[in-house]
Formats: C-alpha cells, sequence, structure tokens
C-alpha cells in the first residue's frame, strides 16, 4: 500500500490526511496518507525514506519549503523561480519537487472571483507560502505589491527574489513596515504567515474597508479571526482551505497522474468553503 507523507515541524494540526484519503478512496486507489514529523536535522534522512518502494511521494510544510531542494533528483521551474517546494513526486525514479501552493493560490481566488490584475496588494509573510503567493501576485498582474513582515530583513530579501525572478512585470514592489498600516490604499490583503494557525488575528486592531478582497492561507478547522472579521466587514474573504483544497487536487495529480476527485476532497474539509 503505497504511501504519501507530509513532512514538516509541526505537522499534528494537518487537515490534508483526511482530505487526501478521501480522493484515494473515491478512486479506489489503495494508497494512504500520512503525517511524518521531521526536525531540521533530519531532513536529508526523510527525503531518502521517500526514495522508498513503498512511498509515493510527500508534502512539505513549514519549516521545510526553502531546503528541501537540496535533497531532491531536480526541481520544477515553478519551485525554482519561487525558491520553495511544497510537493516530492517521483519520475522515471528520479524524486522531484514542485510547488503547488502558487497554482493552488491562483485556483482559489479563481473560485471566489477575485482579479488581482492592476489591484493594489498587501502581502503579509516573507516565507515558502509568501514566495509562493507573491510569485502568483505579480503573474496575475497585481499594479502593486507591498510586503509586511514581523522580520523587515526576511521581507526585503522576498522584495529582491521578486524582483530577480520577475523583472518588470510588477509596476510597484516594496516593503512596509510591521504591524502594516491603515488598508485603504490597498485593494487586497494576504494573510500568508503562520498567524491564525492558533487563533491570532494576523490583522487585529486594524480596520478592514469593506471593499477589500482578504485572503488568508492559513487552513484551520475552525475559521480563523480575520476571515470571520472580513465577512463581518462585508468583505469579499478567501478561507485558507480553499488553497489547502487546490494545491491539494495539483499535487494528485502529480502523484498519481489522475484528475483529482474534487469534489470528494471538499466534502472530507472541516467545514463547508
Amino acid at each position: 500500500m503505497p504511501v504519501v507523507y507530509l513532512i514538516g515541524d509541526p505537522v499534528a494540526h494537518s487537515l490534508s490526511p483526511a482530505m487526501q484519503d478521501a480522493a484515494f478512496s473515491a478512486m479506489g486507489l489503495p494508497h494512504r496518507y500520512e503525517l511524518l514529523r521531521v526536525g531540521e536535522h533530519d531532513l536529508g534522512s526523510a527525503a531518502q525514506r521517500i526514495r522508498g518502494v513503498d512511498v509515493l511521494g510527500a508534502n512539505v510544510t513549514i519549516p521545510h519549503k526553502e531546503k528541501i531542494g537540496r535533497y531532491l533528483d531536480a526541481v520544477e521551474e515553478t519551485a525554482q523561480r519561487i525558491g520553495a517546494v511544497n510537493t516530492l513526486y517521483k519520475r522515471a525514479g528520479a524524486l522531484r519537487g514542485d510547488n503547488t501552493d502558487a497554482g493552488g493560490f491562483a485556483d482559489a481566488l479563481a473560485e471566489r472571483d477575485v482579479d488581482v490584475r492592476g489591484m493594489r496588494v498587501l502581502l503579509l509573510g516573507a516565507g515558502g507560502a509568501a514566495k509562493a503567493c507573491g510569485d502568483q501576485l505579480i503573474e496575475g498582474g497585481a499594479r502593486v505589491v507591498s510586503i509586511a513582515n514581523r522580520g523587515r530583513q526576511r521581507a526585503e530579501a522576498l522584495a529582491e527574489a521578486l524582483r530577480t525572478s520577475r523583472g518588470g512585470d510588477v509596476r510597484e514592489l516594496g516593503v512596509l513596515a510591521w504591524p502594516p498600516p491603515a488598508l485603504g490604499a490597498f485593494d487586497v490583503v494576504v494573510n500568508a504567515t503562520s498567524l491564525g494557525l492558533h487563533g491570532e488575528d494576523a490583522l487585529e486592531g486594524i480596520d478592514l474597508p469593506q471593499q477589500l478582497s482578504v485572503v488568508d492561507v492559513v487552513a484551520t478547522a475552525n475559521e480563523t479571526p480575520l476571515i470571520g472579521r472580513a465577512k463581518a466587514s462585508g468583505c469579499i474573504a478567501v478561507d485558507g482551505l480553499l488553497m489547502l483544497l487546490h494545491q491539494g487536487a495539483r499535487a494528485f495529480r502529480l502523484w498519481t497522474g489522475l484528475d483529482a476527485p474534487l469534489a470528494a476532497m471538499r466534502a472530507a474539509l472541516p467545514r463547508p468553503v
């Protein structure tokens, strides 16, 4: 029975096992999805474990998305450009890495009819998820992308990486102080930090104007405070479960070569989205 792992630290909170096991079951596949907590010093041995004949592939979560690539045979162009890998799969005996967060983020925005073309976007965070979101914001034609992170140095590094990888594809790309300012100057805000994973509000104390589209990539069993406030304020709200769903569907296709049973995966989520 081939296994797919989620490697990271922590992993116990993940909603992916129920979603992916539902997908395997719906397609009549004898696979299972398991959690594998991996510390930083064990990342190489975890990659070696995934090379085993009884392993189909893996998802990668924090804090390993930016480091796992060094243990792989090949990294796809999208993941190279972003600088983060979240999905491992096998082709012709090689262990390869890709980034399905980027496409999953774009799919989630499309499902909620959020078009960033020409928009002014505030991106919170500077880790692997923020890199994927930033890449897709530029791909989608955002006019302004402003990055705010609790560590300014990482925000500046992400801005520089996006400038290098995307050249002139964005008209204005900069860094703001943390906490971010009032949001009246923005059309879209994206929380790509881990704030919300334990019930925090990523924008606590900051009003959410009604015209704002609020995107939270944090996928939790209960709605995050940020998404709850966004709905209460009349904003368009894109729940982190949607990105989880769509990136998971893209990963499923990489592992199996089959189109993912999206309805079965959606039904396995802990609440409707």
